[in-house]
């Protein structure tokens, strides 16, 4: 495999640039010509375009002061001295290369240690990626796109998991029943290159051989299972379709906290990561999102999830789901969006599923969200929430939790069972399906809905807590000072009122001033007082007509 860097990259395998071979009418010194170098035992190609190079981000595992190569020349060529002499390519090394004819070029190369700031390690194939997880405190860069192997083909074994051929990827870090967590502290950049082929199956309670030796009994999944203090940027990931699925066949047991770039996340940025999948899907027990499982304290910016699941299935589906992101607590989620079908109960959103004293702002959610039909005794009523952009917001008393300029577009639903009872009582809006907090500290401003908001279960007196933008909230969330700056259209969505539950709940409930025809919701001129001339925009030909995020 070749692949082109700039001038100061390196890597296992090193080519140094070919050019044209040209003799000095004087019969002097030849010109610059290509070389090949093989460092260890992988091989990648990379291509030097200077005769005096500085190779950076070799991979995690080569001692640069000790390192030997073998030299590949074209017939009739020699080097030296010879490159198969462990070097110390620290201080720089010109080798001398005597062409066919006699002629020299000299090629002068040197390979700095490992910087985390200057000089991560470099990430080449399935094997180095995995590598990562015998060096969790450390920098990385994906230096082209990773292609993981399909389960039982040829090359499995590549990934350095024993195991994968049956199974799939196992996660970098998670937590323990028995050895306690392993957790990444390290960075990864991307650089915008792609691991394609992601898959992770159910392994209960296996591992593979030579992997987290003394512990057992994991609990998180993704391509990081638990990351601490860690940096993600710039990664693209694309599922197999066989996708990730951490839960057994008959669904009695299986893995929380899920998701295809991370699990369980505690004071991470992520900027510029996303996930694809087309006909596939992430399946958890709990807290599960198409690109992380729990964000804590976290920096979440400029990411999307974008997977399409197969016919009859939902593309991320467990308790406490959303598109983007499972459960988030104290932290900033901007510009991102998700569109991923979900099906789950407790807290399930198009975006995210639980949001807790977080800001989330100018994102998007434009996947179906739907109740999984579940029944019990008539004595119980079930306790889940379910909103195209976020299930349940809530807050604690000293952090604030703010929805601002977000939107969705799928449709809502609640679940249908033999016992009708159990479900009536969940809660279902629009944008948000409840919001358990006092209103002092919450603040949605500037969102809207068009999606069909639906319910089995209704009642003339009371809707059973479905509304327009939400389920059920405490007053003074939507409204303040007797303005509303929410929207929806209550052609599609289906609903009158803003909130569920009517006006014995709360004010907010009941109100319905803002509920628009499709018509005045594709107008910029409906929506009072919002920024039309650098957060949002409007466009007949753009998002059905109705107003999309400029960030976006």
């Amino acid at each position: 495999m070749k692949y082109t860097f700039p001038k100061t990259i390196g890597t296992f395998l090193l080519a140094v640039g070919l050019f044209s071979c040209k003799k000095d009418k004087d019969g002097g010194a030849a010109s610059f010509q290509s070389i090949t170098f093989k460092f260890g035992a992988d091989s990648t190609a990379i291509t030097i375009d200077n005769a005096v190079q500085e190779i950076k981000h070799m991979p995690r595992g080569i001692d640069v002061t000790k390192l030997a190569a073998a030299a590949v020349l074209p017939a009739g060529y020699s080097i030296s001295p010879d490159p198969s002499t462990a070097t110390d390519y620290t201080k720089g090394v010109t080798y001398t290369v005597k062409t066919g004819e006699g002629k020299t070029y000299t090629v002068q190369i040197t390979v700095p240690v490992y910087d985390p700031v200057n000089n991560p390690y470099g990430i080449y194939n399935a094997k180095q990626l995995s590598n990562v997880r015998n060096g969790l405190n450390e920098s990385y860069m994906l230096m082209n796109d990773i292609q993981l192997p399909a389960l039982n083909a040829a090359g499995s074994s590549s990934t350095g998991i024993s195991d994968y051929e049956d199974y799939g990827w196992y996660s970098i870090g998670t937590k323990y029943v028995d050895g306690g967590p392993v957790v990444f502290r390290g960075s990864l950049d991307g650089q915008n290159h792609v691991i394609k082929g992601l898959t992770c199956l159910f392994r209960d309670n296996t591992q593979p051989t030579g992997i987290d030796a003394g512990h057992r009994y994991k609990s998180n999944s993704g391509l990081f299972g638990y990351a601490v203090k860690a940096t993600f940027k710039n990664i693209g990931i694309q599922l197999a379709a066989t996708g990730i699925v951490e839960r057994s066949a008959d669904g009695s047991n299986g893995l929380g906290y899920i998701g295809s770039l991370a699990g369980f996340t505690d004071s991470c940025t992520f900027t510029n990561c996303y996930v694809n999948g087309n006909n596939t899907v992430v399946t958890g027990s709990q807290y599960t999102g198409g690109l992380i499982g729990s964000a804590q304290n976290a920096t979440v910016s400029k990411c999307y999830a974008n997977i399409t699941a197969p016919a009859g299935s939902y593309a991320v589906s467990a308790n406490d789901a959303g598109g983007l992101i499972g459960t988030a607590y104290n932290s900033e989620i901007a510009d991102s969006y998700a569109a991923c079908s979900i099906l789950g109960t407790v807290n399930v959103g198009g975006l995210v599923g639980a949001v807790n004293s977080c800001t989330v702002k100018t994102s998007y959610a434009s996947g179906n969200v739907v109740e999984l039909p579940f029944n019990t005794t008539s004595s119980l009523t079930a306790p889940n929430s379910m909103g195209g952009l976020v299930g349940t917001l809530s807050s604690i008393p000293t952090i604030a939790c703010k929805i601002q300029n977000c939107y969705a577009t799928g449709a809502v639903t609640g679940a249908n069972g033999t016992n009708s009872d159990f479900h009536k009582g969940t809660r279902i809006g629009g944008l948000v399906g409840q919001i358990a907090t006092s209103a002092n500290i919450v603040l949605v401003t500037n969102c809207y809905v068009c999606g069909v908001v639906s319910r089995v279960h209704t009642s003339a007196t009371a809707p059973f807590l479905i509304g327009a933008l939400v389920g059920t909230t405490p007053n003074g969330i939507f409204i303040t000072s007797g303005t509303c700056t929410n929207y929806w259209d209550k052609t599609t969505t289906g609903q009158t009122n803003l909130g569920g539950g009517n006006g014995n709940f709360a004010f907010d409930n009941a109100f319905t001033t803002n509920g628009k025809t499709t018509q005045e919701m594709k107008a910029a001129a409906t929506y009072a007082n919002w920024d039309f001339s650098s957060v949002w925009s409007v466009a007949s030909g753009t998002n059905n007509g109705y107003p999309y995020l400029r960030s976006k």
